[in-house]
C-alpha cells in the first residue's frame, strides 16, 4: 500500500473516531457512569491525535 494512501486512511478514520466518540461523550445521559464517559473522551482524544498526526504527515509529503 502506498504510504500516502495509508496516511489518508488513518486521517479519515482518526477524525471519524474523534467525531463519533466526542459526540457520544457529549450526548451521554446524566446517569452514565464516569468511567464510560472518560473512556469515550480518551477514545475521542486518541482519534483526534491520530487525525492530526496523519494530517501533518500528509502535509510533509508522508
Amino acid at each position: 500500500m502506498n504510504t500516502t494512501k495509508a496516511c489518508a486512511t488513518v486521517c479519515v478514520i482518526g477524525w471519524a473516531a474523534a467525531a463519533t466518540f466526542g459526540w457520544i461523550a457529549l450526548a451521554a445521559p446524566p446517569g452514565e457512569s464516569a468511567g464510560l464517559q472518560t473512556l469515550n473522551m480518551l477514545l475521542a482524544a486518541a482519534g483526534a491525535g491520530a487525525g492530526i498526526f496523519s494530517w501533518i504527515r500528509i502535509r510533509q509529503g508522508c
